[in-house]
């Protein structure tokens, strides 16, 4: 039986460790439908049910493709798909185009290109009040936008989101063999809006992008 590793996304109800790997103990049914074709592991990323955060102020996702690599090391693995939901699927994107360019992947609702809404605004100034900027972002996403992910995060959590939330990795993924890609949206997804990714995708990998019609971003819920 093949192994794929669950790479979880950037839910804000993943910060708690009220349960333990929450990001996949919600999905229980979508585990046991995997479960009958993999042997499944999936695991908290640092900062995320309870897992500690590194000593860095912030992470990249090189950062994160860097752990993904240690865990596997570690627990002496042999991986053979990654599985990354949302911020999981632009993790997973990473991983292989920097360390495992062999892996197979399974993007759902893949975070590798954003709507451009009013939560993903940065305000900008001199270089010489950066301190300044980032506590009037981090003032007007919190209490005036209301946006959770910076609401409920820590520093290192709300620093590594603004990192990562305004990547796009279209160009990352059109340099992948299409035969070791599958990529699944809901056609009513509108956290990471579908109809932006499928203009930039190449002709190849588009034939491997599929669609569950009338789901939304967490499909694996529908």
């Amino acid at each position: 039986m093949k192994t794929i590793l669950l790479i979880h996304g950037w839910d804000y109800e993943n910060y708690t460790n009220r349960c333990k790997n929450y990001a996949w103990s919600n999905r229980k049914l979508f585990i046991n439908k995997l479960s009958e074709k993999f042997n499944v592991i999936y695991l908290n990323l640092p900062g995320f049910g309870g897992e500690p955060e590194p000593k860095e102020k912030s992470w990249n996702l090189d950062d994160f493709s860097k752990y993904i690599d240690s865990y596997i090391k570690q627990h002496h693995l042999k991986i053979d798909y990654i599985l990354g939901y949302s911020f999981g699927g632009a993790v997973a994107t990473r991983y292989k185009l920097n360390v495992d360019n062999k892996i197979k992947l399974i993007l759902i609702s893949p975070a590798i290109i954003r709507n451009n809404d009013k939560s993903k605004q940065f305000i900008k100034t001199p270089r010489f009040l950066d301190v300044l900027r980032v506590k009037i972002r981090d003032i007007y996403l919190i209490y005036y936008i209301k946006n959770p992910e910076m609401k409920y995060g820590t520093k290192f959590l709300r620093a590594t989101y603004q990192n990562i939330v305004r990547l796009n990795l279209i160009s990352e993924i059109n340099t992948f063999d299409s035969k070791d890609i599958l990529i699944i949206y809901g056609s009513n997804d509108n956290m990471v809006n579908p109809n932006s990714a499928i203009k930039y995708y190449s002709s190849s990998i588009l034939k491997n992008v599929k669609f569950i019609e009338g789901g939304g971003h967490d499909i694996a819920n529908t």
